[in-house]
């Protein structure tokens, strides 16, 4: 994507929407900077796709109602005195596409370029997660349903887009899991944004978009490299960065008694594990037009990613015993 001057104006100003709702000591700012963040993105999500257009309406109808109901919330517990803590619940769960109200993401997604996809699967996060701080209720059932319906749906896709959804929407479900501790959950969202932030550009790179097209792709072998140890980190194999931040909220359940969200966690954890392994599969044992140990002559992006990956765990676990 193309970087001009206005989509980085809109860009900073999404950026400084963000930092208002952090910074603000009331909801009503908090409000603002949504919709500031909301206002600047939209410009970003256009593009030479032909559904584009049809993304951006559809992302600006959902997000206004949402804050429509926000704002309805805060009115309500301004002067009422009502219980407002669903409808409030209600309409960030929708601002961040978690099961139940996930629907809207799915039609979206497919009219994305590279940088609006990054954008809304991390920075547009980030507001949602932290006014759900603010709340006092209950999220397990939400929790279990996200996970669900995250690692069970993505196992019939041939999107490649609508894999990384669904996988979005699973660690949705790990984030809200440890959303009472804010160092584990900014912990789990800044390493997840990374290693999504290095998929979706890699992928974007060789325009590969269907998972059939990690067979035919053979431009370069080296970079596949980087796709394999990126796609096991997502799916959370060991010893990779995405079983390290796994482990973490793991940890956190156990400590918490989170028994029923934990072993749904576990399991629906296998079944994400399988579809990322399913495109891995595909791209490594399939028959390959090139030699297979053509695969060893790595590249520097390919080394700098098995490094992250590889040493980032022990990192941790360091850290962890002499904290």
């Amino acid at each position: 994507m193309k970087m001009n001057s206005s989509k980085m104006f809109f860009l900073n100003f999404m950026i400084v929407g963000v930092m208002l709702c952090l910074c603000s000591n009331n909801w009503l700012f908090i409000w603002c900077g949504l919709e500031l963040s909301l206002i600047s993105f939209l410009p970003l999500m256009s593009s030479k796709l032909i559904v584009s257009s049809e993304s951006s309406m559809k992302y600006f109808l959902i997000q206004s109602v949402s804050s429509s109901m926000l704002i309805l919330g805060l009115m309500m517990m301004l002067t009422m005195k009502m219980n407002y803590d669903l409808i409030i619940l209600t309409s960030i769960l929708i601002k961040m596409g978690v099961a139940p109200f996930h629907f809207w993401l799915l039609s979206i997604v497919e009219g994305l370029s590279m940088l609006p996809m990054i954008l809304m699967f991390t920075l547009s996060k980030i507001a949602p997660l932290m006014m759900l701080t603010f709340i006092v209720f209950s999220f397990s059932l939400i929790i279990s349903l996200t996970l669900i319906t995250g690692a069970i749906l993505g196992l019939n896709q041939s999107s490649i887009r609508k894999i990384i959804t669904y996988s979005s929407i699973f660690n949705m479900g790990l984030i809200l899991m440890s959303i009472k501790n804010n160092f584990i959950w900014c912990y789990y969202l800044i390493f997840y944004s990374i290693l999504l932030s290095i998929l979706i550009y890699t992928l974007f790179s060789l325009n590969m978009f269907y998972v059939n097209q990690m067979i035919i792709n053979e431009k370069l072998v080296s970079i596949k490299m980087a796709i394999w140890l990126t796609l096991l980190s997502m799916g959370g194999m060991p010893p990779f960065l995405g079983f390290s931040i796994k482990l973490i909220v793991i940890e956190f359940s156990i400590n918490n008694m989170l028994s029923i969200n934990l072993i749904v966690m576990i399991i629906s954890s296998l079944l994400v594990m399988f579809f990322y392994l399913r495109m891995t599969y595909l791209s490594i044992m399939f028959f390959s037009v090139s030699n297979k140990w053509m695969m060893l002559n790595l590249n520097n992006l390919s080394m700098t990613l098995l490094t992250f990956n590889l040493l980032t765990l022990p990192l941790v676990l360091t850290f962890k015993l002499f904290s």
